[in-house]
């Protein structure tokens, strides 16, 4: 199983750690970690061995969308991005999927299922990160955040 460097981004540290336990649980790959506490920490730990972020909405200094922006600003287009937050109104799900380019979004509390439901295709049978190319970066429903929540 590969090993995939995940970039864990929330003020919480209990959070980072209920997102890292649930990922353990899924075993969809042999997953490193890289925490940070808010959007300015994560993008210094930002580099381009990170091969997938979980990332908080509210956050001091940076925001999790602003954080995202900020990462497909640098041009890591096709690098997953979940939105793991309390967030749960639609103007904030089409927000985080459309002006802050995350892929998907999981509402707190969550369950590994619901992790699960969330990136389990954005990984191989070897566990590997699958995310093609054409990736298509068009406009985002909210309604696939919601159907993961």
């Amino acid at each position: 199983m590969a090993k995939i460097k995940a970039l864990v981004v929330d003020d919480s540290k209990i959070m980072r750690s209920a997102v890292k336990r649930a990922l353990n649980q899924l075993m969809l790959a042999d997953f490193e970690y890289i925490e940070a506490k808010d959007g300015e920490d994560a993008l210094s730990k930002f580099n381009d061995d990170i091969e997938i972020l979980f990332v908080d909405w509210n956050m001091p200094n940076m925001t999790g969308v602003e954080f995202a922006r900020a990462v497909r600003d640098q041009g890591r287009k096709n690098i997953p991005i979940i939105m793991v937050t309390a967030e749960k109104s639609m103007g904030k799900v089409d927000k985080a999927l459309n002006e802050g380019g995350a892929n998907e979004y999981v509402t707190k509390p969550f369950t590994a299922d619901k992790m699960h439901k969330a990136i389990s295709n954005y990984f191989d049978d070897d566990g590997n990160i699958a995310v093609g190319e054409d990736e298509d970066d068009g406009d985002k429903s909210f309604f696939k955040g919601i159907l993961n929540s």
